[in-house]
């Protein structure tokens, strides 16, 4: 193709670049099949190098710190906490800067780089912290015990054999070590949440978007957002076991030469592949809304008389300012409601992380099982992203057929009929998969009720304790590992919402938003947690995240409720009335 050509092309089909699991959730428009296929494998191509790293090294990231501080569990909370606050703090900055970027590909670029170098520069810290600061030679730890030195303000070393058997200096060297990897490791974390925001909020929609700043096309979204979650879970699932099996054959140490040498090496890949579909879809290279939004206002500021008494007053104001425009637009979308009952989600202890592990093998559980039934629940997960797209399609048939007409007017009605199927089948999706998950956690918590901490002369029976009945604990795996189904669904249903009923010039200062708050309910899981940290105290934890649960179903069905006028067609239930704003 030539350059003129390509400058009038508009752009790849996305339906025949589609995975072949996904094509059954939609009807897919006749393109060039070659073409489109060859460009989204170059989107997935950079999604799935950008999750991989991701999730092996958030995975790496635990091993490690519990390779270089084994006997507390102090080194890890730190970590994890300051991650949080940061997420918190500035998701909602992230994406304002997204929404306002004049280039998409700049800004995707500029996440990029950003998490490899933060991931390659903290590997060098690892280095040193699994390696042992005591087992180090003395010139290495010298060079850093002189930096650590001359930050304390406390003079210089003469030689290397000065720091032999100091074993304060060398906490010191561990310290500021362990501080610099803490902040790239932020670092790294801001960069992923931009990097995830910019792709799902931003280029996934405008990808399949009717026109420049146009709504999406549903079924193609619906269709495109599974097969790149799809990508996400698979790395969750793989990554870990791969980063764990190289640690397990061989050492700490060259699992962190691993992790470098992949950031490295698929860094240049990542972005040639991001350049390359950004070259091949012409939508990708329109200026964002959110970025003429943001010239227009900085030109009536221009315009107006200010007086600055204090820059940093001002510039505090101004922030403060911002942020509260950004959350109280989040409240005025009409989405809220089912992002907040998603991030709601994340306050819960029912699920497989270092809380309920940590619980399960206190109580008596094999680490065995526990490992097999997570790969289960990890499968479950990926089923999800193929009953998503055909929940939609199915729960939207019921749709009541428009009447016979030629014409225009015939393909205009036809084309809202069909948008207006694909939003109840995402709506009346939701409810399923978020009652589904409520339905399934009942008996997990029930489960937890009945099995009590391990006593002094607790015994195995194969894997599962003498204190805990073979249902209870059938119960309890099973049922966790399906509620993973439900919780998924729910996530891609929501992620379809927000991407469609946000304004363009919002979206992604919405996903910042929605970002933060689901920081905070992880931040109140940590502390929760940490407050009632007792193997016997767990209980009561499991039924509070039943109810955050509960709360959650509630205020999507409530927000199901306000929009269709009703929850059930009670007419096809045999009931002989109809609900009266029923549609």
């Amino acid at each position: 193709m030539d350059e003129d050509e390509h400058e009038h092309d508009p752009g790849p089909n996305l339906s025949e670049g589609l995975l072949r699991g996904s094509r059954g959730a939609g009807n897919a428009v006749e393109a060039d099949e070659e073409i489109g296929t060859a460009s989204l494998w170059k989107l997935y191509l950079s999604h799935t190098l950008s999750t991989w790293n991701a999730r092996t090294y958030e995975f790496a990231a635990i091993l490690f710190t519990a390779s270089a501080f084994p006997d507390t569990l102090l080194a890890s909370s730190i970590r994890g906490l300051c991650n949080t606050l940061v997420a918190l703090c500035l998701s909602p900055i992230i994406g304002r800067w997204i929404d306002h970027a004049p280039s998409r590909l700049r800004t995707l670029l500029i996440t990029i780089t950003a998490n490899r170098a933060a991931v390659i520069l903290a590997c060098f810290g690892w280095l040193f912290l699994v390696s042992g600061v005591d087992r180090l030679s003395s010139q290495s730890v010298y060079k850093w015990a002189f930096i650590v030195r001359s930050l304390n303000f406390r003079g210089s070393l003469d030689s290397p054999e000065d720091i032999r058997g100091s074993g304060p200096l060398l906490a010191q060297v561990k310290t500021w070590l362990f501080a610099v990897v803490i902040f790239l490791g932020s670092m790294e974390k801001l960069s992923g949440v931009a990097n995830t925001i910019s792709m799902e909020r931003d280029w996934i929609p405008a990808l399949v978007a009717k026109s420049p700043g146009g709504e999406s096309s549903p079924t193609q979204l619906t269709q495109l957002n599974a097969v790149m979650r799809r990508i996400d879970l698979v790395c969750k699932l793989v990554g870990p076991v791969v980063i764990s099996v190289i640690i397990s054959l061989t050492s700490t140490r060259i699992g962190v030469f691993t992790i470098a040498a992949l950031n490295t090496l698929t860094w240049g890949i990542e972005m040639w592949s991001a350049r390359r579909v950004w070259d091949a879809y012409p939508q990708l290279r329109q200026r964002s809304v959110g970025h003429f939004v943001e010239e227009i206002e900085m030109s009536s500021m221009d315009s107006q008389p200010s007086f600055q008494p204090s820059a940093f007053n001002v510039d505090a104001a101004q922030w403060c300012t911002s942020q509260w425009v950004q959350v109280r637009g989040y409240f005025l979308t009409d989405v809220w409601i089912p992002s907040l009952s998603l991030a709601l989600l994340h306050v819960s202890v029912l699920t497989y992380n270092a809380t309920l592990i940590t619980y399960l093998l206190n109580t008596g559980f094999s680490l065995i099982l526990i490992t097999i039934t997570r790969s289960l629940s990890s499968i479950l997960e990926v089923s999800s992203t193929f009953v998503a797209p055909i929940s939609v399609e199915y729960l939207g048939r019921s749709q009541k057929e428009s009447p016979p007409l030629d014409g225009a007017e015939a393909l205009l009605l036809e084309h809202d009929l069909r948008d207006q199927k694909h939003g109840v089948g995402l709506e009346r999706s939701g409810l399923w998969a978020v009652c589904s998950q409520l339905i399934n956690l009942i008996p997990v918590v029930l489960a937890i009720w009945q099995i009590s901490p391990p006593g002094p002369d607790s015994a195995f029976m194969f894997l599962v304790p003498t204190s805990v009945t073979r249902i209870a604990s059938f119960a309890l795996f099973t049922f966790l590992s399906v509620s993973r189904l439900g919780l998924w669904t729910f996530d891609l249903i929501t992620q379809e919402l927000t991407q469609t009923r946000v304004p363009p010039q919002t979206r992604s200062s919405f996903a910042g938003t929605e970002m933060a708050f689901v920081s905070f309910f992880e931040l109140t899981q940590w502390i929760v947690a940490a407050i009632w940290s007792r193997p016997d105290e767990f209980r009561w934890l499991a039924t509070g995240s039943l109810c955050a649960v509960a709360v959650s179903a509630a205020a999507y069905t409530g927000w199901v409720r306000r929009r269709r006028g009703h929850l059930v067609h009670w007419e096809r239930c045999g009931v002989g009335w109809r609900p009266r704003h029923g549609r």
